[in-house]
């Protein structure tokens, strides 16, 4: 038995308790090594914050430029919809484009024709006017594949009368 073990024992007042040499700096270890790894996660924490922010800039930039895409080519369905209703467009029609700018960013539209004609659902011929939408950036010129945001296909099914009876959207595609 200690010599510290036996003086607490007896009630001596002026025991102390002596740790054996090989437990000596082992809370300092432990301690630096806490300290290190709350260092660790703060830096990593701080460097995801940091790159979350740099990156929200770019991908305001690209939902502007989609949305202001999504919404000009729906524009260009609603004029596409009334000129066929309105001029009683053919097949033979040429396409053409509209310009419109939303959140900033200017957006060309540029459409073309794709019919076919079904019989509908009384044996009656259908003509169905499909058109094929491509939007990006106005640069004033037609746009080109690469640079195509939106594209769209959408069919126009014509009733009896020439009207427009129903509107579908076929394929709807975002290419960057």
């Amino acid at each position: 038995m200690s010599r510290a073990t036996r003086a607490i024992r007896r009630g001596e007042a002026g025991a102390r308790w002596r740790l054996d040499g090989d437990d000596r700096g082992a809370a300092l270890i432990i301690a630096i090594g806490f300290v290190l790894m709350i260092g660790a996660i703060t830096a990593g924490l701080s460097s995801l914050v940091t790159s979350s922010m740099n990156n929200r800039l770019s991908l305001t930039q690209v939902r502007n430029r989609e949305y202001a895409a999504d919404g000009a080519v729906e524009d260009a369905i609603v004029a596409v919809r009334s000129g066929i209703d309105a001029d009683g467009a053919t097949c033979a029609s040429v396409g053409g484009n509209t310009s419109s700018t939303a959140n900033s960013v200017a957006i060309r539209v540029d459409w073309h024709p794709t019919c076919a004609t079904l019989l509908g659902t009384e044996g009656v011929p259908v003509v169905q006017h499909n058109v094929v939408f491509a939007a990006c950036l106005d640069t004033g010129v037609s746009c080109a594949p690469a640079d195509v945001i939106i594209h769209a296909q959408v069919n126009f099914e014509l009733d009896a009368s020439g009207d427009v009876g129903h509107t579908y959207v076929q394929s709807w595609s975002v290419d960057r």
